[in-house]
């Protein structure tokens, strides 16, 4: 089936939305979800929020701020950071505790939510440009990440509030209230949107998502809180899925992109708690951050291939750090296997090893399982 939504390009044409191209894994989704009661409670949104997505919301802009960085500084409990790194870190913190306690999406409180997320990070040229809740000028948007394409340009200042308004006319509409697979396809809708009118001159990225995770947590569509995670090892297909919607005039490519990118991170979740309910070990913010690793590469997996991995979305850190602090501990836990040695060395003259989860912590219903196939 066929819609064609309340929400307008600049040519007037509205955004279609065809439901057949993404029903089979909603309804994957739905079935898998059917029996995870612990994935719809408020306590695992807050636990994803506060770990895994304030990591991935900034990964996704190309940050590389790891799990364990991101906890933290957290943990020092400052309000203030002078580096970009804490700031970006400590506004995303502040900016998920008051979407917790605001429930009222408008104009009003996206700007509170704006000003707590920018905070420290602007451009003074581009704080001087700012209107009273958004920007005044043109803003150029980056294709893919790369400088050498053509550069696409938000929605004309001038017609912004315009476009706003639809925006949060469709947002606090009901046309989409029903399951919560429904509210999260709405919140990608409003995702795709805020991205294509750039209300702001930087940030909007964060902002959109932020706003999304906002609407689920309304609606206590709690499962899909977990939807940044998957954008970070995917990242160049988020920026074509966005483009081809752009191009296509048809929601329905990115719908069906972030559909199958939480399937997958749900999956992953399943894996992992399976794994912690099987042994008796305490597990640190770096051992889920390797399991979720591991669970996201393909192929025979070796420790270089992990450290080249880590080193893609968190920054140089050398092999035999990683090997030490991450891989060990899990080996020692019980949870990965060394299945053997490779004749290639991962530093010094240790060799290379191929590693795989110990099959008597894999103890997980296989039926559940559809996006990870080698784990079937």
């Amino acid at each position: 089936m066929t819609k064609y939504l309340p929400l307008e390009f600049q040519d007037g044409t509205r955004l279609r939305l065809r439901e057949e191209r993404y029903a089979e894994t909603r309804e994957q989704i739905e079935s898998f979800l059917s029996g995870e009661r612990h994935l719809h409670t408020k306590a695992f949104a807050k636990d994803v929020m506060f770990s895994h997505e304030i990591s991935a919301n900034n990964q996704v802009e190309g940050y590389a701020d790891d799990a364990s960085t991101v906890k933290r500084i957290i943990a020092s409990k400052a309000r203030k950071g002078n580096d970009p790194q804490s700031r970006r870190i400590l506004n995303l913190y502040h900016g998920y505790n008051y979407i917790l306690k605001e429930r009222t999406i408008d104009k009003e409180s996206l700007r509170k939510l704006y000003t707590i997320l920018s905070r420290g990070l602007l451009e003074p040229q581009d704080e001087k440009r700012m209107g009273e809740y958004y920007r005044t000028d043109k803003v150029y948007i980056l294709t893919c990440g790369r400088l050498d394409t053509e550069l696409d340009e938000g929605v004309p200042a001038e017609r912004i509030d315009e476009f706003m308004t639809a925006y949060f006319e469709f947002l606090n509409s009901l046309d989409f209230s029903g399951s919560i697979t429904d509210e999260y396809i709405k919140s990608q809708i409003l995702h795709f949107y805020f991205v294509y009118i750039h209300p702001y001159f930087d940030v909007n990225g964060r902002t959109s998502r932020t706003v999304a995770m906002w609407h689920l947590l309304n609606q206590k569509a709690y499962p899909y809180i977990i939807f940044n995670r998957g954008i970070t090892f995917k990242g160049s297909e988020y920026d074509r899925a966005i483009v081809d919607v752009k191009k296509f005039r048809d929601i329905s490519f990115f719908i069906d992109y972030m559909l199958k990118t939480v399937q997958t991170e749900l999956e992953k979740e399943y894996i992992m708690q399976c794994i912690a309910s099987s042994t008796n070990a305490k597990l640190t913010t770096s051992d889920w951050q390797t399991m979720l690793y591991l669970l996201s590469m393909n192929g025979i997996i070796t420790v270089s291939d992990y450290a080249s991995m880590y080193n893609r979305l968190n920054g140089k850190t050398k092999t035999k750090e990683i090997y030490e602090s991450m891989i060990l501990p899990l080996i020692s836990k019980g949870i990965l296997d060394v299945e053997r040695e490779t004749q290639s060395y991962m530093y010094n003259d240790m060799h290379n090893q191929v590693l795989r989860f110990n099959p008597k912590v894999m103890d997980y219903n296989p039926e559940k399982i559809k996006r990870l196939v080698k784990y079937k």
